[in-house]
């Protein structure tokens, strides 16, 4: 009777904060997060292929000092500018920006 409402265990990736603690990140995982490094400085910074690792959807937290003073629709453009390239080949990108 209660077999329907029991659910199996989801498996999620982790999420990392400096190249140190990432040593499972994906190629494509790897890629995003350098390029986030470089322009931001991050001092939080998760990168997740939120798709099942064929890469067709990211999941970002990213937060920055760079972001301070800046609204969240300016600062999804920044990372979204940063990422153009990358975007045109996803199907989603999931994005959570904050300077705090």
């Amino acid at each position: 009777m209660f077999s329907r409402f029991i659910r199996t265990p989801v498996i999620r990736r982790a999420f990392y904060t400096t190249e140190a603690e990432a040593p499972e990140l994906s190629a494509g995982e790897r890629h995003i997060y350098n390029k986030l490094v470089q322009a931001f400085a991050p001092h939080r910074l998760r990168v997740a292929d939120v798709s099942g690792g064929c890469g067709s959807m990211y999941a970002i937290d990213i937060a920055a000092k760079k972001f301070e003073g800046t609204t969240i629709v300016k600062q999804h453009r920044m990372v979204n500018d940063l990422l153009k390239n990358e975007i045109k080949d996803m199907h989603g990108l999931q994005l959570r920006t904050t300077a705090k």
